[in-house]
């Protein structure tokens, strides 16, 4: 549980970093040391599964899933859009405590929340794994190949991230 409140921290104040960049424990202030050690345009941060779930229309042509794998694709597919909607969720319940109009939640219901999503997602995960493990049996060597690269790609270079990599 504690964990899960560290994890929820940083996340907000990365989001509180990236929606105040400057105002961070620094005030502002740094050294040209500091500067220099800094990369110059960091990385943006990408939801896993949500970069994963912008794949799935061109992943589903490029596979050619042929009838007898149908199914299994469309396990995969609804396992990824479950898991990045479950992260879509916990973001805007984490955006929600910012609001000034809005009603906080106690501790306790923020914890429990946290914890809740946290059960919905490991449950949603293995299901994801049970699936892509049954369809990655089921696959020839060359849609193995494909969906190898591509996984790792939608991870190192995401659809939607400027500027936008031409697809293969």
């Amino acid at each position: 549980m504690a964990l899960v409140l560290v994890l929820s921290c940083l996340a907000a104040q990365a989001v509180h970093a990236q929606r105040y960049p400057g105002r961070g424990g620094d005030h502002g202030t740094s050294s040209k040391r500091d500067s220099d050690s800094r990369p110059a345009a960091p990385a943006r941060l990408q939801e896993p599964f949500a970069a994963l779930e912008r794949e799935l229309p061109s992943l589903t042509v490029d596979l050619r899933i042929n009838a007898a794998q149908v199914e299994a694709w469309s396990l995969v597919q609804r396992d990824v859009r479950d898991l990045a909607e479950l992260d879509r969720v916990r973001k805007r319940h984490l955006l929600a405590l910012r609001d000034p109009e809005g009603n906080p939640p106690t501790a306790l219901a923020m914890i429990a929340t946290l914890e809740e999503e946290d059960r919905q997602k490991a449950e949603a995960s293995a299901d994801l794994k049970r699936h892509f493990e049954a369809l990655y049996a089921m696959l020839d060597e060359g849609q193995r190949r494909m969906l190898d690269r591509r996984v790792v790609q939608s991870q190192t270079d995401p659809l939607g991230d400027e500027p936008a990599a031409p697809r293969r």
